[in-house]
């Protein structure tokens, strides 16, 4: 259902922008080699569609902005909590439970297929992503949201998702927020245009180490919500009362045609294995690798 939306946005400068599908699995041949396999499974499901092959691979795709607000949340079991800001138009929706490669079972937020907004292994780790504030774009490297599908495929710890986050090329500024079960955390900056920065900090809006998108960053209030988030882990509130945060605002959002609206919040326990997913006023959706079951949800954006 979502190609058809997809492929209008991958060929939206033109194919000759794209890579060729050689090109694209060399790529990841050369940087992320276990989810090869992966790719050619996924080629041959779709069958002969070229064009599908080459975005598949995510790699040198058009640039995506949105927003989101995540937190490493205070108290005894560590908690990611994050707040999916975009427009429906382009949300999959899709909560998918697999086991790709040898090393994890992982539960993700889909996107693009193969990659993933966010999501928890069986090793306890977590992750999700921001837009990093700024544009800046190479086309030698990859939609971020694969490098989160492959750290959930294959690493284990905070440290380790942070070393591949760092070293991977990236085509354009995002920030991933890494939890692990023991309570480690950090937030990496990727760039196409500078090195990658991890810092361990328990928050991440949509700015990394400056505002340096002044008339966007205004539009989005990420200094507002980076502030809110410190204040609210500052009054150390019980879990209840820090998810609930995510449901006021400023970090709920309501701008859906402008593409900043909130879509979920997503509560991941890396220790648990398990993802709730909750919209205001509306009952919990929990998800674990040891009880995970098939369904839909409905929810109504303003």
């Amino acid at each position: 259902m979502s190609w058809p939306r997809y492929r209008d946005w991958y060929l939206s400068e033109g194919l000759e922008r794209r890579p060729t599908i050689d090109e694209a699995r060399g790529k990841l041949a050369a940087h992320m080699p276990e989810l090869v396999p992966v790719f050619d499974r996924a080629c041959s499901l779709i069958g002969s569609d070229e064009i599908a092959h080459r975005a598949l691979s995510l790699y040198r795709t058009p640039p995506v902005i949105s927003g989101c607000s995540v937190a490493v949340a205070l108290g005894g079991i560590p908690v990611l909590v994050r707040n999916y800001d975009f427009t429906p138009d382009f949300f999959e929706g899709t909560v998918l439970r697999s086991r790709w490669t040898e090393h994890h079972d992982v539960i993700v937020t889909s996107e693009a297929w193969l990659g993933a907004l966010d999501g928890v292994n069986s090793a306890g780790l977590a992750v999700a992503l921001t837009f990093g504030g700024r544009i800046a774009y190479s086309p030698e490297g990859f939609q971020v949201p694969l490098l989160l599908r492959y750290v959930l495929e294959c690493r284990s710890t905070t440290t380790e998702a942070s070393e591949t986050l760092s070293r991977i090329p990236v085509q354009a500024v995002q920030n991933v927020v890494i939890l692990d079960k023991t309570g480690d955390y950090a937030v990496v900056y990727p760039a196409p245009d500078r090195e990658a920065v991890t810092r361990r900090s328990p928050i991440a809006t949509n700015h990394q180490l400056a505002l340096e998108w002044p008339e966007r960053n205004r539009w989005s209030e990420t200094a507002e919500r980076a502030e809110c988030l410190s204040a609210l882990r500052a009054k150390s509130p019980d879990l209840d009362r820090f998810i609930g945060a995510f449901h006021s605002a400023p970090l709920y959002r309501t701008d859906y045609r402008g593409g900043l609206g909130t879509l979920y919040t997503a509560v991941i326990s890396p220790a648990e294995g398990s993802v709730e997913y909750r919209w205001p006023g509306q009952s919990t959706w929990r998800q674990s690798l040891a009880d995970f079951s098939e369904g839909e949800r409905y929810v109504a954006t303003a």
